[in-house]
């Protein structure tokens, strides 16, 4: 179960990397924004609004949008934006799961766990599981 896991893991997150790296490419060829801000570059996190503002923020202010293109943008985050977000939820899930077995074999206690998460960074590659 371990091995699926991670290797499940793995897969997943070549695929989301793919994805980022795609849809920048595009976005660069498209809309000329070759210096993607922070949040585009990370366009998983973002819902189609906050997507496609985050777009025109980057975009030359000289030459807007016109209806198509912005309905073009909200397309391709249909297409591959959305089907990302599910796959970067499968990949939280397996993320915890891993997380539990790793603490599981190590024979953490409750106590130690929530120790763990309390001094943990603010930076922590995964967020602190929902109580």
């Amino acid at each position: 179960m371990p091995e699926r896991a991670v290797a499940r893991l793995i897969a997943l997150s070549e695929g989301l990397l793919a994805t980022r790296i795609g849809l920048l490419d595009w976005l660069k060829v498209q809309h000329e924004i070759s210096e993607p801000s922070l949040k585009l570059q990370d366009p998983i996190a973002l819902d189609s609004d906050a997507f496609v503002k985050e777009v025109q923020r980057a975009h030359s202010k000289s030459n807007p949008f016109t209806a198509a293109a912005l309905r073009g943008l909200r397309e391709e985050y249909k297409r591959s934006v959305e089907p990302a977000r599910l796959v970067s939820a499968e990949a939280l899930r397996l993320e915890y799961t891993i997380h539990d077995l790793v603490n599981t074999t190590y024979g953490l206690t409750p106590e130690e766990v929530q120790m763990m998460w309390d001094t943990a960074p603010p930076r922590m590659p995964i967020p602190r599981p929902a109580s």
